[in-house]
């Protein structure tokens, strides 16, 4: 499944994160263009350095975006 946490929540929601991971799930941080989810993946991945985000399996953006994924993949997924 997915959960849909703004970049500004993301921090307080770690917890979350980790429950969702559960210890062996990647985490996979997609946005619009790939801009904020770049900025999410450093933000959990210093989370899983320093601890702070327990469970957290590990953590990859997507690159571009859905911008990005509608060009390479699915050329009939709604943009917005």
């Amino acid at each position: 499944g997915s959960v849909n946490l703004p970049l500004e929540q993301l921090e307080t929601k770690l917890e979350l994160v980790g429950e969702l991971s559960n210890g062996d799930l990647p985490v996979y941080c997609l946005c619009r263009r790939g801009i904020f989810s770049a900025v999410a993946t450093r933000i959990i991945q210093n989370a899983i350095e320093d601890g702070s985000a327990k469970r957290v399996h590990s953590v990859y953006n997507i690159a571009g975006g859905l911008s990005s994924w509608v060009k390479t993949v699915d050329s009939e997924f709604p943009q917005y």
